[in-house]
């Protein structure tokens, strides 16, 4: 019982992961890349709040059903697949934290001085190519923590 509540959770907080960061990858990046500098800054800043403090505290969920799932599920088939799922939000958990979240902490800081450097473009596309990979690893651990499921249960 409690293995199989482990793996709704973490099927729920994978997908979760996975959509919001689609989402962004597909619709809000696209737009950010199109805006002028002040218009840019603005609109990632407003962005910020939506996310933060939601996607963190779902990505630490994930982490610790993955864990648990890691050690409980039947069968070392599904135990590898819920540890490969659990290296995905891992990678996302490390993506965000040592490059997303310190960029916009930049950006942060340079609403704060009122002046946003003549290289912000650099930023805002090394932010766009760390979500990127940040997107890649929450769908690996979306589509291998289904693939857990079914080794699991099927």
């Amino acid at each position: 019982m409690l293995t199989a509540a482990l793996a709704v959770v973490f099927v729920l907080c994978t997908g979760v992961l996975a959509g919001a960061l689609i989402a962004v990858e597909r619709a809000i990046v696209p737009m950010l890349l199109q805006l002028p500098r002040q218009t840019w800054s603005q609109v990632h800043r407003a962005l910020d709040p939506g996310f933060d403090p939601l996607m963190p505290t779902v990505n630490k969920v994930a982490l610790a059903a993955g864990l648990g799932l890691s050690f409980l599920a039947p069968g070392a088939a599904a135990k590898t697949a819920f540890a490969v799922a659990l290296a995905g939000v891992v990678g996302v958990a490390l993506v965000s934290e040592l490059r997303n979240v310190r960029m916009n902490r930049r950006i942060d800081e340079w609403a704060a001085a009122g002046e946003i450097p003549d290289d912000w473009r650099t930023l805002r596309d090394r932010w766009a190519r760390a979500n990127r990979r940040r997107t890649a690893s929450a769908l690996l651990a979306f589509c291998v923590a289904l693939c857990g499921c079914w080794l699991a249960w099927v």
